[in-house]
């Protein structure tokens, strides 16, 4: 088996990060003029920039989603400039889960993730969950 490239290591980690709640951790891999761009006509779509936006998107996920958001990583993808996170997501509405999967885009500059463009797998589901 092939060694892990080390942006697929790098972005591994981030997540494990995040899927534990360690979000100091998880935004320390992010560069300090962070982009991150969301698709949609939903309360969550637009760009957000810098940690204090990503901080504040985490909070708003989990107070719009009443906390049962949930991602776990279907697979990573990457080379010396880019990782692709194939991520599986859902949370809770009206006592049934709602499939919220999605392609993570990662830009990688010096060892740190700088830009993700997420790319939901059904923008209408995606833009109708989040209202």
């Amino acid at each position: 088996m092939a060694a892990m490239h080390r942006n697929e290591q790098l972005l591994r980690k981030a997540y494990d990060a995040e899927g534990r709640g360690d979000l100091e951790t998880y935004l320390g891999f992010l560069t300090d003029d962070f982009v991150m761009h969301i698709p949609g006509r939903s309360r969550l779509c637009g760009e957000y920039r810098g940690k204090d936006e990503m901080q504040q998107h985490l909070r708003d996920i989990r107070e719009l989603s009443r906390g049962t958001f949930r991602i776990e990583v279907h697979d990573v993808l990457a080379n010396d400039d880019h990782a692709v996170g194939l991520i599986l997501a859902w949370a809770n509405r009206d006592d049934r889960v709602v499939d919220l999967r999605r392609v993570h885009v990662w830009h990688i500059r010096d060892a740190m993730l700088s830009e993700l463009w997420i790319q939901p797998g059904d923008q209408y589901a995606f833009d109708a969950y989040w209202g």
